[in-house]
């Protein structure tokens, strides 16, 4: 017989360190609350001899109540209708097409009339396992255990597997150690590295678990999850859009793989007014076809969707999302796709990256992460391997890189993981990695997890993860305080709000290093001057240093808002274009701005018509000069675009200066500098006659000259539609 002497429960219970500074009322509240979790009912029939076993679908959970036996059987009748059921549950369980829950609903009703092989009890566990019902298979395996002659030594593997799943790692170490004892040499060379990578899962998620991190995690609600798998959450930059994966039933219940699974579908949910997300939806037939679809990454102004298909072995495609309706996806190409399996994508915030996860050859072994760049003909270089710092001989999937270009977040199952997938951060810097960092617990467990979106400030996430002796992948959201430490009025408070939401309670004593972003976002709503209308507009965004696009975004076009991330460090020109509309510019300079902060700005875009001006806010001059500064340059090409595709427009441009110096240096300032605006554009091809230069100094003033910030404004150039 297997004696077990863990000290798990004892280390668990030190854990409860926090609860000695908590109310009494905290204290039942949770107790009592632990206990309706648990599923503990009161009652005068609470001693009910009912039985009651659980069917488990595929991916899904329901309880059903086996039948009251209505009389005694002799032995010879529980023997006949054991082995009965074992036959159905075992033709099950040997099928091609695997249907765990349907032998387990077999093996339940054998265990009615009282089987107890061990047989019996390795499948009936295995099957559990299969189904992530991980304490109900610990069950089945302990009861081999038990005997003094375990007939299949795969059990001790699998009583490894659950209590390390199930939060007993040194027990889960012990019975990995009795399994690898008990191998012949033959089995010992094809299993030896498993056996010492699981005990390394369970090292290395004692050390994290003991050390938890200040993090909230919040299951979302069930107009998103169901008891079905919930998978691949991502959000879009403003939050108010998510899409994820589900197999969930659809229409027809006979749409299942070849292991019995439903197909996955891409949904989507949004917010109400509330800010609560609706009721999930399914794409349409142009995203979602016959066969499996998964969504693999959304840009950030939700214009642009990856999906990944199970065609040729599983290839990554790319939706546009045009007049209010999401086009048909297309094959990303040889570039991005191989013939290898390529699981996951996602964008870069400016859209001229795609880092993406695939097994194909060449790499450091199992799934690794690749990127590729946008060229400028507007298609994809080929995938290049990011490396040896983040890849390892296991498996990396969906990274996510934040608007600061410095802050990445991946998924792994090598490095230091408690577990399955873990998510890990790392930074790029001055050309060189930093040493991949576990999030830790609670964020990680010892079953997967996976992170998908992060929010811009760097504070929020949306995870996928099965935790919680779940059969499920279920989809959470992620906060971390920006607080660490908590007086215990304090804390009485956050304890509240972290029962009433159904959050997982964290350690307050340590917090996660978050470090805040130095990201600027400019957001407002975009809108027609004349008619207030919302516009859909496009935004492009402009290295003024280097007069190089960096970004290209959407308003969007039943609202006409729009957000754009601006990472510190440049100074930004900013040009919003929208039909039959003069163009509008912003000029941000955000060179050293430190941490995240939000700059809400609503823009009005002109009409084209005669009197309509536009203020040219990224054509610059030196202090006291007329030549035009290099950077002026993509706010002049913007202009002379304007002329060449309207050719009968005429324009006045026009100088201005603020009330310092000489109101007649001025003027002749202005005028000098309106000039040089027009031989540009005469330079450029534009006839002399379709413009006018006009130097008004100091005369047509917009602001106050009293102030720095109305004086700038006043130094302006512009210009006026004259004829069109």
């Amino acid at each position: 017989m297997l004696n077990v002497n863990s000290d798990d429960f004892i280390n668990y219970c030190a854990r409860l360190k926090i609860m000695t500074i908590m109310n009494l009322k905290y204290i039942l509240i949770i107790f009592v609350t632990l206990l309706f979790a648990s599923g503990i009912h009161f009652g005068a029939n609470a001693q009910s001899n009912d039985t009651t076993s659980l069917e488990i679908l595929p991916d899904t959970i329901s309880i059903k109540i086996a039948p009251k036996r209505e009389k005694d059987y002799s032995q010879k009748d529980n023997i006949k209708l054991i082995n009965k059921y074992i036959k159905k549950g075992d033709k099950i369980f040997n099928a091609e097409y695997k249907r765990y829950d349907l032998a387990v609903e077999q093996y339940v009703k054998a265990e009615q009339y009282g089987a107890n092989s061990q047989h019996f009890l390795f499948n009936a566990g295995y099957a559990n396992f299969q189904l992530k019902k991980y304490s109900k298979a610990k069950y089945y395996f302990d009861e081999i255990a038990k005997n003094d002659n375990v007939e299949d030594i795969r059990s001790l593997y699998y009583l490894g597997r659950v209590n390390h799943l199930l939060y007993n790692f040194d027990t889960a170490i012990y019975f990995f150690d009795e399994y690898y004892k008990k191998l012949n040499s033959d089995e010992l060379e094809n299993q030896r590295k498993d056996i010492i990578r699981r005990q390394q899962f369970c090292e290395n998620a004692k050390i994290i678990y003991d050390s938890p991190n200040n993090a909230i995690i919040d299951k979302l609600g069930s107009n998103v999850n169901t008891n079905f798998v919930e998978y691949a959450s991502i959000a879009s930059i403003r939050d108010d859009l998510l899409v994820f994966t589900s197999r969930r039933p659809g229409k027809n219940d006979n749409d299942r793989d070849h292991l019995g699974r439903y197909f996955d579908k891409v949904y989507y949910s949004t917010k109400d007014e509330s800010g609560k997300w609706v009721m999930a939806k399914p794409f349409g037939k142009k995203i979602n076809n016959s066969d499996h679809n998964a969504a693999a990454g959304l840009s950030a102004d939700g214009k642009k969707l990856i999906i990944y298909r199970s065609d040729n072995n599983g290839d990554l495609f790319i939706s546009d999302f045009k007049n209010g309706k999401w086009k048909s996806p297309k094959n990303m190409g040889k570039k991005i796709n191989s013939d290898g399996h390529d699981a996951s994508a996602s964008f870069s915030y400016d859209r001229l990256k795609i880092y993406l996860s695939s097994d194909r050859s060449g790499g450091f072994g199992g799934h690794d992460l690749y990127m590729s760049s946008l060229n400028d003909k507007e298609k994809w270089n080929k995938a290049v391997n990011m490396g040896a710092k983040i890849n390892t001989a296991y498996d990396e999937i969906s990274l996510v890189a934040l608007p600061d270009e410095k802050t990445y977040y991946f998924s792994s199952n090598g490095h230091n993981s408690m577990g399955g997938y873990d998510i890990f951060k790392i930074t790029y810097e001055d050309g060189v990695w930093s040493e991949p960092v576990n999030l830790g617990y609670p964020i990680n467990t010892p079953d997967d997890d996976v992170l998908y979106s992060v929010s811009m400030d760097g504070q929020s996430a949306y995870i996928a993860s099965s935790r919680n002796d779940s059969s499920m992948h279920d989809i959470y959201k992620v906060t971390f305080p920006t607080k660490v430490k908590y007086t215990v009025d304090e804390l009485d408070g956050l304890l509240l709000v972290i029962m009433k939401r159904g959050a997982i309670l964290p350690d307050m004593d340590a917090a996660i290093n978050i470090k805040k972003m130095n990201l600027t976002v400019l957001k407002g709503t975009i809108y027609d001057e004349y008619s207030k209308e919302p516009l859909y507009a496009s935004i492009e965004l402009t290295d003024n240093s280097t007069n190089k696009v960096v970004a290209t975004f959407t308003s969007n076009e039943q609202t006409g808002k729009y957000l754009v991330s601006l990472p510190s460090g440049k100074d930004y020109g900013i040009a919003v274009k929208a039909e039959n509309c003069l163009f509008h510019s912003e000029n941000i300079s955000i060179k050293n701005e430190k941490g995240y902060k939000e700059i809400v700005k609503d823009i009005s875009l002109k009409r084209i018509a005669v009197g309509s001006k536009v203020v040219l806010k990224n054509v610059f001059f030196a202090s006291g000069k007329a030549k035009l500064s290099s950077s002026s340059k993509t706010e002049l090409d913007n202009l002379l675009k304007l002329l060449n595709d309207i050719p009968n427009l005429k324009l006045e441009i026009a100088g201005h200066t603020d009330s310092v110096g000489k109101a007649s240096s001025n003027k002749k300032l202005s005028a000098k500098r309106a000039q040089a605006v027009v031989d540009f554009l005469v330079k450029n091809g534009i006839s002399s006659d379709r413009l006018v230069s006009k130097g008004y100094g100091e005369d047509k003033p917009v602001a106050s000259n009293k102030t720095k910030e109305g004086r700038q404004q006043n130094r302006r150039t512009e210009f006026e539609v004259i004829a069109r």
